[in-house]
């Protein structure tokens, strides 16, 4: 380590603006602009709650704060002010741990367990490990719930998230029940073993005991081989001997009264251990995987989402509306589910909330925005002055974002390329995972027309 860098405890933060470089893509200057809002107000909190600001790095940020409470009440500050119009879906992280800083990075194991925590949380939400509960769960202005815990990537220990439930944050619904003990024996690593079947040892021995077939299948090659050997030198050796080829008949018909009598609990404790084992780290693995935070939040999703389009064929918008916004919650940036807002707002003739979620739709990458034209539940929407507008402004709202200077912008990232590629890696690594599926489901595709759905 330099002899510039030094060494503390400190709380770590994380955030990153959610679906930021989608928005990019499509409309680069309203997406410039929320991350300079962003910036400003993360700027000012941390002046109020003396922390420091290490880095920016595209639409994230990684900072330090003396204390945890101090890290967890900006965070309560910065996502409330945030979800105010116009709003900046971010996910927040808070970690403590020991850190190596200078004046221009940080870096730590406790920097990638807080980078890996902000990617398990929620937009608009906040997650903090197991080690921050610690620090503020006797602070009377701070409230948390347990939400799971997470093998994090890179991470030798499973962490223990808490999301923040004060008022004004999103708050995962869902009931976390901690995973298993498991097991002190070594995780299988190869693939798992066939089951030795109790019916087939039976007749095995039966028809072929005399040749010791039976224990070749229960993987006891030695006994197996001792039946052999003692057949043929009693058949082909010493053919004077009758008991060397009487000996491995009776242990046969001994084994097929044992395996005939025996419980089918008490054959496979007897000759399954080992698949039994690898049958049992499996399915603690499979238990531990689905329990992880992101992987509940992705059924959860998928039943939001499920809920909503259920409602919507009833023409229950209401209910429709509900799930559907908290299916947004988990998953902002899906274009998919903000179109359908959309729709439904439109036919329910509230006006400025299906803009705001045809806005965002369009944002994110909608596919074929020529639906918006043609689709029949936008119907009521298209022939308001503001839709024309926002037409008119190639599918994008007109409106009067914060107009903040060059020099109130901070200065880009003085980093080192060590943080640079670390956070890199990080931000690469779950994307892949995201996209292999331990990230969420794509919406299924939305019909044109509300009598196609029917």
């Amino acid at each position: 380590m330099p002899k510039s860098m030094q060494r503390r405890l400190a709380a770590i933060m994380f955030t990153d603006i959610v679906g930021y470089s989608a928005m990019m893509q499509k409309n680069e200057a309203l997406a410039t602009r929320l991350r300079f809002r962003h910036r400003e107000v993360f700027r000012r909190l941390h002046q109020k709650y003396q922390g420091k600001i290490i880095q920016y790095f595209g639409d994230g940020t990684l900072s330090v704060f003396n204390s945890a409470a101090d890290a967890v009440e900006c965070a309560i500050e910065l996502q409330r002010e945030l979800k105010q119009a116009p709003q900046v879906p971010i996910r927040v992280g808070i970690h403590t741990g020991e850190i190596a800083y200078s004046d221009e990075e940080v870096i730590g194991d406790g920097v990638n367990i807080a980078a890996r925590i902000q990617s398990q949380a929620v937009p608009g939400g906040i997650f903090i490990s197991g080690k921050v509960q610690d620090d503020v769960k006797n602070n009377p202005d701070i409230h948390t719930r347990a939400v799971g815990q997470s093998a994090l990537k890179n991470i030798q220990r499973p962490i223990d998230l808490y999301a923040v439930t004060n008022p004004g944050i999103t708050v995962p619904e869902y009931d976390w029940t901690p995973p298993k003990k498991r097991s002190a024996r070594p995780l299988p690593t190869k693939k798992i073993k066939r089951k030795k079947k109790k019916r087939a040892a039976t007749l095995l021995a039966l028809f072929f005991g005399v040749f010791g077939i039976h224990r070749f299948y229960l993987d006891q090659r030695n006994i197996g081989i001792a039946h052999l050997a003692m057949f043929f030198l009693g058949a082909f050796i010493f053919p004077r001997l009758d008991w060397l080829v009487a000996m491995p008949a009776i242990m046969g018909i001994v084994d097929f009264l044992i395996f005939l009598f025996t419980s089918r609990e008490s054959f496979d404790e007897r000759y399954n251990q080992e698949y039994l084992h690898q049958k049992r780290a499996q399915q603690e693995l499979a238990f531990a995987k689905a329990n992880e935070p992101r992987n509940i939040l992705q059924e959860k999703r998928n039943q939001y989402l499920e809920q909503g389009k259920q409602a919507y064929k009833n023409y229950e918008f209401s209910k429709a509306i509900a799930a559907l916004e908290k299916a947004a919650e988990i998953r902002y940036d899906d274009p998919e589910t903000h179109f359908l807002l959309a729709r439904i707002y439109s036919l329910s003739e509230q006006v400025e909330p299906a803009l705001e979620h045809l806005n965002v739709a369009v944002a994110f990458g909608l596919e074929k925005v020529e639906r918006i034209r043609t689709e029949g539940d936008l119907a009521f929407l298209r022939i308001q002055p503001a839709y024309r507008a926002f037409e008119q402004n190639d599918f994008q709202l007109v409106q009067e974002l914060p107009s903040l200077a060059e020099d109130s912008l901070p200065l880009e990232d003085q980093r080192s390329t060590d943080l640079l590629e670390q956070l890199s890696r990080l931000e690469k690594a779950d994307r892949v995972e995201s996209d292999q599926g331990e990230t969420f489901q794509q919406m299924e595709k939305q019909p044109k027309s509300r009598n196609e759905d029917e």
